[in-house]
């Protein structure tokens, strides 16, 4: 009964990290539309068309490229963190401290989750548009909520890969003390 447990654990973790790379095609694709508009906002304005549109826009599009590649750099962990305390232990402590981090990380992505989704469903029910050219605002205020919850789900196989290497760890792989040879 453990062992389903732990290997669908794993899955999850493994899953969750192949859905938080798909987050860099993401990111991708709205660069390329970031670029696009901005090309349309120049040409346009060397014309002399009004592009009130095309800033609201691109505004409005970097709130996505923001959010939703979180997670992806969360999974790579390239995203800035204090290492101090979990670099000067070792072994099943330093183990206990990543999972508590992250499960601290995934409270604090819970309780954005909340925030933003509350904000997300007030503007869809209002239909909230923007000042100038009434482009729809809630479709980016639900990208919000969706890169938190990615981000959360990171953060919950981040606390799982932790824990059972804490559990499973074993003297042998663990990396040698400098202190061993004394």
């Amino acid at each position: 009964m453990d062992s389903v447990l732990i290997k669908t654990l794993d899955a999850f973790a493994a899953g969750v990290r192949k859905l938080n790379d798909a987050a860099l095609y993401v990111g991708i694709l709205t660069i390329c539309v970031i670029t696009v508009v901005a090309l349309y906002g120049v040409v346009t304005r060397l014309v002399g068309s009004p592009v009130s549109w095309a800033v609201e826009f691109l505004e409005l599009i970097q709130v996505v490229l923001a959010f939703l590649p979180v997670a992806y750099v969360l999974n790579r962990n390239a995203h800035v963190r204090m290492d101090l305390g979990i670099e000067m232990v070792q072994g099943k402590r330093r183990h206990l401290l990543q999972g508590i981090a992250s499960i601290l990380g995934l409270c604090m992505s819970i309780l954005l989750i909340y925030a933003t989704s509350q904000s997300a469903i007030a503007s869809i029910a209002m239909r909230e548009g923007s000042v100038l050219s009434s482009l729809p605002i809630y479709p980016f205020k639900v990208c919000v909520t969706v890169g938190f919850s990615l981000m959360a789900l990171q953060f919950a196989g981040h606390a799982w890969e932790s824990f059972r290497s804490m559990l499973f760890w074993v003297a042998d792989t663990a990396p040698a003390s400098p202190h061993a040879n004394r």
